[in-house]
């Protein structure tokens, strides 16, 4: 046999080969196909179910990783880091041990639309990532979740803390309230080796089955529903290498299938479990659990329902109860001292103290309880106020203005206060107070025993829940909560006072709870006339909706009036608008006015010349 008739022997056999492998190819798609549209009997009829028999394996995608975070958007500059590794095992569910090989290693949570990444999502991927505990968690998207205002900052976290978060753009079209995201998701198991589980995006896993060790295919949804929200699926393996058909597969999948508990539903078994069997709730309890919406931190600090238990177990790595706590010890007080900060906008000359800076003062020593005011700045102030107590228990300390903060610059005025004051009483402890913010009753000790206090603001800030001010804050020397508001201005936003000042504070209280007390009557603000006692429900308001009227209360309920406009109120202008004036502005200086007169210092009360 010559070489040229052994090569086209060789050619003539490899187009044979390739006729055939097409043939076998075009037969094997059709089977498949058959498989993808053949009636399935289920046990139930839901649009999930249904869902479940359009999966196909040859569509599944595998995009290369998204690789970095955007260093160029407000969101991913935030210093977010959260150590949420650490695993969590409630002991009414008993204990599981996970060896290597009991568990599929991959976790797949599809994201649907472009929207906000809330914190009911943040939660399911917490149950991921503390109870599953995957080796990867692989973030599925055809949009990123989007951002606003900063309050839903959830997502950027969860990028800056997991190391094995994958982030996979996928070309699919990913529809919310459809079954979308689920038939993504079940064609990223089938098409992997070693199986996974898949996370709708409020699913909450509370604890790992003993049955997961054994069985190969579970599911667990809410029926009826027609949202890939409300789902677990879990597979030990997929179709590739194990010789399993996709209609197996599928089968597998959704014939062992279990409920997702509602809230209330968990909320009801669990407690009926643990009075009638405390030590059988494993495997008995579905491990599913679907998270409300519009959910915050807030709602479950203190929550003491099962399912509060649960959530700060994710959250916080604890299901005890996280509000601050006073001190054991009842002579570890906040210091009876108070703060103010005076700083110049113009480099070398003094503020001028007005009228209302002058009974700011005098409310903290004669009113508020306090032993002393510090006045911190980078000039004594002057004018004639600022003389009449230099005989009190005042004091001025020389302190530099803030140059940089973590080595930024273009620091307004409003936002090196905020941060000076966290420095201030986080190394004497005490009150911070703003100057024209007037005491109007003491602050008892039982509330001095805390870590630290604040109260909330009134504005609505879009998405954000709550917000706090913080012209009125108490603090003990070393308050945890005061190190965390200085750690937030790793970003601070130059042209927006409110994000560090007003907003910041509110979230830090959401991460760190047990280290300061909110108490609604600190102080109450009081704006364009109208004051909002922050201790009422319903006190959240729009900005255009400030000169509404509010609720009555009484003068004895706040402990500090705050007039932050106009500025200065009419009725604060003198000692006589004082005693002429009937609105509330006035009834605090003439209270004030009152407790100097008792006090014996008459002198106080005299126009300063």
């Amino acid at each position: 046999m010559n070489r040229k008739y052994l090569l086209k022997l060789i050619c003539l056999s490899l187009v044979i080969f390739a006729v055939a492998e097409i043939f076998i190819l075009h037969y094997h798609r059709k089977k498949f196909k058959r498989l993808t549209v053949d009636s399935v009997k289920t046990i139930d009829h839901s649009p999930v179910f249904r869902a479940l028999k359009n999966v196909t394996y040859f569509s599944a995608e595998k995009n290369k990783a998204f690789e970095k975070c955007n260093p160029d958007t407000s969101a991913d500059r935030q210093r977010l880091y959260r150590d949420i590794l650490n695993g969590i095992s409630d002991a009414k569910f008993g204990r599981v041990d996970i060896e290597p090989g009991d568990l599929a290693n991959t976790a797949h949570y599809i994201w649907c639309g472009s929207k906000l990444f809330l914190y009911e999502n943040y939660l399911s991927v917490l149950s991921i990532v503390r109870v599953y505990r995957p080796m990867k968690i692989v973030f599925h998207f055809n949009q990123l979740p989007t951002v606003k205002n900063l309050y839903n900052s959830w997502f950027q976290e969860l990028r800056q803390s997991l190391p094995y978060l994958v982030l996979r753009q996928t070309s699919s079209v990913l529809r919310c309230n459809s079954s979308d995201s689920l038939n993504f998701g079940l064609e990223q198991l089938a098409s992997s080796i070693g199986g996974g589980i898949y996370f709708g995006e409020r699913a909450i896993l509370t604890y790992v089955p003993r049955k997961w060790k054994q069985e190969n295919f579970l599911t667990y949804l809410t029926h009826g529903t027609n949202s890939s929200d409300e789902v677990i699926v879990f597979a030990r393996y997929g179709l590739v290498d194990h010789k399993v058909t996709l209609e197996q597969f599928k089968e597998n999948v959704y014939n062992v299938s279990y409920e997702c508990l509602s809230v209330d539903k968990f909320n009801e078994v669990m407690t009926q479990l643990i009075i009638l069997k405390p030590n059988e709730i494993s495997d008995v309890l579905s491990p599913c659990l679907i998270a409300p919406k519009h959910l915050y931190p807030e709602k479950i600090i203190n929550n003491t329902t099962p399912f509060g238990g649960v959530a700060r177990s994710l959250h916080y790595g604890s299901s005890e109860l996280m509000a601050a706590q006073p001190g054991k010890d009842p002579n570890d007080l906040i210091p009876a001292i108070s703060h103010q900060i005076s700083l110049n906008p113009q480099p070398g000359k003094s503020v001028v103290w007005t009228f209302q800076h002058y009974l700011s003062v005098l409310s903290a020593l004669y009113v508020g309880g306090f032993h002393r005011v510090f006045v911190h700045g980078d000039i004594p102030p002057a004018g004639k106020w600022w003389d009449k107590l230099k005989r009190e228990n005042v004091t001025f300390v020389y302190m530099d203005n803030m140059e940089t903060i973590y080595q930024q610059k273009a620091m307004s005025l409003a936002q090196q206060s905020d941060a000076l004051r966290a420095l201030i009483l986080l190394k004497y402890g005490g009150a911070y107070q703003d100057r024209d913010v007037l005491w109007a009753n003491p602050v008892p000790e039982h509330i001095r025993r805390y870590p630290a206090l604040m109260s909330y603001d009134w504005p609505l800030y879009e998405e954000w829940p709550r917000s706090n001010n913080i012209g009125v804050i108490m603090a003990k020397p070393g308050s945890r909560f005061l190190r965390k508001l200085l750690d937030s201005y790793w970003f601070f936003k130059a042209s927006s006072w409110e994000y560090n000042g007003v907003l910041m504070p509110y979230k830090i209280y959401e991460m760190n709870p047990e280290s300061i007390l909110i108490y609604g009557q600190l102080q109450i603000i009081c704006f364009i006339r109208v004051c909002h006692p922050a201790w009422h429900e319903g006190y959240i308001r729009k900005f255009e909706e400030a000169e509404k009227p509010t609720g009555n209360f009484s003068l004895d309920e706040p402990h500090a009036f705050h007039f932050t406009y106009p500025k200065p109120w009419e009725s604060l202008k003198s000692f006589e608008t004082v005693k002429k004036g009937t609105d509330i502005a006035a009834q605090v200086g003439q209270r004030l006015m009152a407790a100097v007169e008792r006090a014996g210092k008459l002198h106080l009360l005299e126009e300063a010349t």
